[in-house]
């Protein structure tokens, strides 16, 4: 039987989380060809179709006509592929309430990823707005297939191309759906370890839709917590990881904007407070924030500093920065350089209210988003 040859595209910069999430579902290799495309070889189209129906972090699937050399693989060479996919497999049916200034299903799955989830750890999101990141790690433990609700889609839309004349479509999802209600089974009887909350009742309310649209409600706990009162909700130290997409810093200079980054950070520093006491030890926060803030600063930079150490000072700020985040530069150097805002430094300030914790902050990743400058911060609890 001929191999064949395919590409699986997704986020830029996510490539070789993709490239696992492909060996993990069918057992091809995949090879990282350009910026969101990863190129990988299947010996039947069996492989394709089971992509198609449990793919997370997929954005679309292309069947090659001939075998491409990864390297010269690009959008312009994939516009003359096959696209097997009938519908955008990064587009969720969940994605229905509150997903105004949230992540989609796909980024959530691939942040989740890169935070370093393997579905077992105690998860919590503390700022959810549409229930994205808890629905997606809600999927991935439980192995139940993103695109369930869709199968007749997917499987109508094959039985048209040529390339899958004759094949067993229902024995196909048949085994991948038995396998995902093996895994409901199985975490069915045990206390939900995904947390999904917010400040807002409506925040929460839409969560729980989105994750009853995607049938995976069950698997999750959902509750309204003030980021100020998140002690007397949780154990001690009972959270392993934290992933989330916080509230975002604003850009103008404005008064009203001014007053909400005020708040802002009074969240980022009541927020480390509460974390001190409810995190693992060696657990890890990590945040998808935005990058530029205004002339002084970073988003990112106000999470950092909040979360560097007790009682500081700009000189300890500045020995945090010295022992070396990365050799790439980070976050809290960028913080430290220049500050959240016009006024000098707002490390100082924050540090100096920060409250006995101390958590090394991490830049894993940083990306563009429609334009936008993200990047991808890791909390560690020391």
């Amino acid at each position: 039987m001929a191999a064949h040859y395919a590409a699986l595209t997704t986020f830029p910069c996510f490539e070789d989380i993709a490239a696992l999430e492909v060996k993990e579902l069918i057992g091809a290799k995949a090879t990282a060809a350009a910026a969101g495309i990863v190129v990988f070889k299947v010996p039947d189209l069996a492989g394709l179709c089971r992509l198609c129906f449990l793919s997370q972090s997929a954005n679309d699937v292309f069947l090659f006509r001939q075998k491409p050399v990864a390297a010269a693989v690009t959008t312009e060479v994939l516009g003359q592929s096959l696209r097997i996919n009938p519908f955008g497999l990064g587009k969720r049916e969940y994605e229905v309430f509150g997903n105004n200034g949230g992540v989609s299903g796909n980024l959530a799955y691939l942040l989740l990823r890169a935070a370093g989830y393997d579905g077992r750890q105690f998860i919590f999101d503390p700022f959810t707005r549409s229930g994205a990141v808890a629905i997606e790690a809600a999927l991935f433990s439980s192995g139940f297939p993103v695109n369930h609700y869709r199968r007749d889609a997917l499987s109508s839309a094959f039985s048209r191309l040529r390339q899958f004349k004759g094949f067993g479509f229902g024995k196909l999802f048949a085994a991948a759906e038995e396998a995902a209600a093996l895994a409901r089974k199985r975490l069915k009887g045990s206390r939900p370890k995904i947390l999904s909350s917010s400040q807002s009742m409506q925040g929460v309310r839409f969560a729980e839709k989105n994750a009853r649209i995607a049938g995976v409600n069950k698997l999750i706990r959902f509750s309204r917590l003030d980021i100020g009162w998140l002690d007397a909700k949780l154990d001690e130290h009972s959270v392993e990881l934290v992933v989330s997409y916080p509230p975002q810093f604003r850009s103008s200079n404005d008064s009203f904007a001014a007053a909400e980054n005020s708040k802002l950070k009074k969240l980022c520093r009541d927020f480390f407070y509460q974390a001190d006491f409810f995190m693992k030890k060696n657990g890890s926060i990590v945040f998808l924030l935005k990058g530029r803030v205004n002339e002084g600063g970073s988003e990112a930079t106000a999470f950092v500093a909040s979360g560097v150490d007790k009682g500081g000072s700009e000189a300890t700020a500045t020995a945090f920065v010295a022992s070396g985040v990365d050799k790439g530069g980070s976050a809290a150097t960028a913080f430290v350089a220049s500050g959240v805002d016009k006024g000098g430094s707002a490390a100082t300030a924050l540090i100096a209210a920060a409250a006995d914790f101390r958590f090394k902050p991490v830049s894993l990743r940083k990306l563009n988003i429609g334009g936008e400058g993200f990047e991808i911060v890791s909390f560690t609890k020391l």
